[in-house]
Parts: C-alpha cells; structure tokens; sequence
C-alpha cells in the first residue's frame, strides 16, 4: 500500500483519540506521542487536533519502530 493512500478514506483532521484508533494504539499512548513531539499536533485552544499527514509521517518514520533481531 502506498502512503499517500493509507488513511485516503479518513478526515484531513483527527482527535488524538481518533488518532489511536488508526494507529492502533491506547489513547495516552498517543497523547504521549503528542506530549514528546514523535506525533505533531496542532492545539486550538483546548481542543488538539492531529493532521492527517502528520499520520503518515509518524508511519514512515523508521525511528517510531522497533525491530526485533533473532537470538
């Protein structure tokens, strides 16, 4: 799948919470990811929303992952 297609069906703006759904993580994980700059976001008042290309960014960053190697 290529990454300009990933979240092709999902809004240009999403909650933190809806966020997580897609990345499938928990909810104060992603707000950690906010709160330590790995997942930008954008604050408009009290309310953060989370860009949908800032999703795609944290997919392709190869530093949010972990690889395992075999023992």
């Amino acid at each position: 799948m290529r990454y300009t297609e990933m979240f092709r069906n999902e809004p240009d703006v999403l909650t933190v919470s809806e966020a997580a759904k897609l990345l499938r993580i928990g909810k104060n994980q992603a707000y950690e990811f906010v709160k330590n700059g790995k997942l930008s976001a954008i604050k408009l008042g009290k309310k953060i929303i989370v860009p949908k290309p800032t999703l795609v960014d944290f997919c392709r960053n190869e530093r949010n992952y972990l690889v395992l190697l075999p023992k």
